[in-house]
């Protein structure tokens, strides 16, 4: 889905965000841990499968 399309349906008043969202996207959710503070890395974890 293009940003325009994205914007378009959030505007009309889609529910495009969110645990119950019309939007699919495949896969496991990617979660992305930012450090917070000097010398930490940045970690990635990932959600179950979404069984689509």
């Amino acid at each position: 889905m293009t940003f325009a399309e994205w914007l378009y349906r959030y505007l009309i008043g889609e529910a495009m965000t969110g645990w119950d969202s019309a939007t699919f996207h495949p896969g496991p959710v990617r979660l992305e841990y930012l450090p917070t503070g000097p010398g930490e890395c940045t970690r990635e974890a990932y959600g179950p499968e979404r069984g689509m």
